[in-house]
């Protein structure tokens, strides 16, 4: 009878070890390796990122140029040009796009207010 009862809870005690490992797997995500299409727009994202970040930093040292501003309007177009061909480039061609829309709206800005500050007379001093 010892043994019966010995064999029985050992029994229960594997079935419910199986019942656990089997609810946690089923509730746990597999995790596999990223295929390279997705390795590929991770990478672009970064990239994305990246230059976003560097694209600040320039932009914030040249706002006040118009030449450089159109400078930079050329390096945004030049890789819209590169990127054509690219399918999976479409959120670096859109935020190029969005560069060069904020960058010539800025250069609009500068030329309106040097033409301003040509049309007003200078005011004589005492």
């Amino acid at each position: 009878m010892k043994k019966l009862a010995i064999a029985g809870a050992v029994f229960i005690v594997v079935i419910i070890a199986i019942g656990f490992n089997l609810s946690r797997a089923s509730l746990e995500p597999l995790a596999a390796a990223p295929d390279p299409l997705q390795v590929g727009r991770e990478k672009l994202h970064g990239q994305l990122l990246q230059s976003e970040q560097r694209e600040a930093e320039i932009e914030k040292q040249d706002w006040n140029s118009i030449a450089l501003l159109r400078e930079l309007i050329s390096a945004h177009q030049t890789r819209i040009e590169k990127m054509s061909g690219n399918t999976e480039a479409g959120e670096i061609v859109a935020h190029d796009r969005e560069a060069i829309a904020r960058l010539e709206k800025r250069i609009q800005e500068l030329a309106a207010a040097e033409q301003e500050k040509a049309a007003t007379p200078p005011t004589p001093q005492n």
